[in-house]
């Protein structure tokens, strides 16, 4: 981070100060989700875990599930059977974590907690996912010019021909 500083007094006598900080912490897990995902996907949410610190790290990665409207716990939906994972880390390098999924129907999203910890460290990230529906919304367009005082008739076709009685 590069932090600059300024201040003032009432007699307009100031000062100024500017930095560079560096923020991190010797274990970090940063997950690499979708924006989305849909009814019935099988996907595989991965986690990226760093060790910034002076010795090799091990522990367990967890990842938790849940409803995003009800917080209450949804791996055996998701079939997330093996909700925690063994890593090992080697000093200055990093190393990854994966998830195999199965996105159950009626869930409108889902809130995901991933969390890294060793016996001296520990992060984590919590963060919420829309699940999208199958359903897909089929749309028709077309340019209706119509002048003042004019009456026309216009016909969609593609929608009066499809073979659905609901889109009719």
């Amino acid at each position: 981070w590069k932090m600059l500083g300024f201040a003032h007094t009432e007699d307009l006598k100031f000062g100024m100060t500017e930095n560079e900080l560096i923020t991190q912490k010797d274990l970090m897990i940063m997950p690499n989700t979708p924006r989305f995902i849909r009814e019935n996907d099988e996907i595989i949410l991965t986690a990226k875990i760093s060790n910034l610190s002076k010795k090799g790290l091990f522990g367990k990665a967890n990842l938790q599930l849940f409803d995003a409207l009800t917080m209450k716990p949804i791996d055996q939906q998701f079939q997330n059977k093996n909700t925690s994972k063994a890593f090992s880390v080697k000093t200055g390098q990093s190393t990854g974590v994966s998830w195999s999924l199965k996105v159950p129907n009626g869930i409108q999203a889902v809130t995901y907690r991933f969390t890294a910890k060793t016996s001296k460290f520990s992060d984590g990230e919590e963060n919420t996912i829309p699940v999208l529906t199958n359903r897909m919304l089929v749309t028709e367009a077309m340019p209706l010019p119509i002048r003042s005082k004019q009456t026309k008739v216009f016909n969609f076709e593609k929608l009066i021909n499809s073979n659905s009685s609901n889109t009719l």
